[in-house]
Order: structure tokens, then sequence, then C-alpha cells
């Protein structure tokens, strides 16, 4: 949903590519030509695949796979985590995938485009539990979390889909920078509409919960933002079962 535009301008710039390759072989006759048109053409490529154009930065679209499992597009982990007080929750996601991961599912009518899937059943007696899909930006580095800066973008806008719960949970998480805290950051609840939606959320609105001792500003954490997270959840918890559907996380200025 909407990255199939992408594609269509990546396939079109690698085609470009090719051929203007193919005509600097055609006309170089030394070597040391054919090496120079070489070095141009991989320039060329790299420019094919950005994750940031338009003005937007693309977290994550599901289209890129790493050891058999989802990654993010500039390669961070993509996971699923539970967290309850204390009747166990489950899910269920990719199998024997370890730590645990969304299944890639496709629609019917549009087959050529991934989104991120996983089941999950929240149960009781808890006060609170959930189900969380964490999409990290980066690759850790020496074992640690590497941070984007998207202070510079208002929005992000990302694609739900959900049943059995009224609304899903969106968290903005900055681990390994200096910012003391372990759960409770920036977050905002989404209302969910029926069917596959897009969803837009102002960053500016972020808040933490009102549990939350350690303050923080919003803006430092998207200053030092390592992961995303979105939670099917509940409190004072009453039995929930269904499936989550994303797709599409972007940043927007």
């Amino acid at each position: 949903m909407g990255g199939a535009t992408k594609r269509h301008k990546m396939i079109f710039h690698v085609l470009c590519a090719l051929g203007a390759f193919l005509w600097l072989l055609f006309v170089a006759k030394e070597v040391h030509m054919k090496l120079i048109a070489a070095s141009i053409i991989l320039g060329l490529l790299s420019l094919s695949t950005p994750s940031q154009e338009d003005g937007k930065l693309v977290y994550a679209d599901f289209e890129k796979m790493e050891n058999g499992r989802p990654i993010s597009t500039n390669g961070g982990m993509v996971q699923i985590y539970t967290a309850n007080e204390s009747t166990p929750v489950t899910f269920k996601g990719l199998a024997n995938a370890s730590p645990a991961a969304p299944e890639l599912i496709v629609l019917k009518d549009a087959p050529q485009n991934h989104l991120a899937s996983f089941e999950y059943s929240l149960v009781g007696p808890n006060q609170w539990a959930n189900v969380t899909l964490e999409i990290q930006g980066r690759p850790t580095k020496d074992g640690k979390p590497v941070a984007d800066d998207v202070t510079g973008y208002k929005q992000l806008a990302l694609q739900l889909y959900a049943t059995g719960v009224d609304s899903l949970r969106v968290e903005f998480i900055s681990h390994g920078q200096g910012i003391n805290l372990t759960a409770g950051f920036p977050q905002l609840p989404i209302r969910l509409k029926q069917g596959l939606n897009t969803y837009v959320i102002p960053l500016k609105g972020l808040q933490q919960p009102s549990w939350v001792q350690e303050r923080v500003d919003s803006k430092e954490v998207l200053k030092k933002l390592t992961a995303i997270s979105i939670s099917a959840y509940c409190d004072q918890c009453t039995p929930k079962h269904g499936m989550v559907l994303v797709d599409n996380v972007v940043f927007q200025k």
C-alpha cells in the first residue's frame, strides 16, 4: 500500500542506470574509460534505493528481509515481545523466529506489497498487558542501539488494521542514548476505524503516560530515536483476541 510507486521509481532509476552503463561501455575504447563508466553507474545505482526522499523518511515498509525475517528500511531488527502484570499473554507471528518476529503477508488487491502481521491473545486477570511490534531504525553497532534524529519531521504516517481492540498504541523509543527510561516513552493511542487505513500522528502531540515519574522532553527522544513500537494492549484486562497488520511507517515533513 503506497509501496508500488516507490518500487516503480526504483525500477525506472535502475533501468536508466543500466542503459547508461551499456552506452558507456559501447563508446569506451580504453580500459580506464570502462572503469570510469563502471564507477559512474555504481554511483547511479546507489541513488536508486533511498530510504529518504521527497521530504519523507521511510522507517519501515516491510519489503526487506535478512536471515529469513523482516527488517526496517535501514536494516534494524523488527521483533515482537509481550509485557503483562501477572497472567501470561500469547501471540503468533513468523514461525520459528528467535527473537519473535511478525509474519509478512500480502493482500489480494496488492499482491506485490508486504505487510507485517501478528495475532495476539490478551487475557485477565491483568491490570495491564500488551503484545508489541517493535521496529528498530538501524542495526546495533558494537551491541548498542543506533539512533536517528527525526526532529526535522512533523508527523508519522502509518497504515494499520486490527481486530479485537478499539485502539493501538504507538510509542517512540530511545535506548542507549542517555535518556533515563526503560518504559513509558512518549506515545499516542490511535483510535481505529474499520479496515486498513492510514493514520497520521502529529509528533508535537506525543505524551508520556501519567504513571511515569521520570519525565522527558519528546524532542530529546525524537532526536535520539532508536525504535518505534505498535502495541495491542488492555487495561483492567478482559479477554481480547485478534490480529494486527502494519505497513508503510513513514516520517513526513
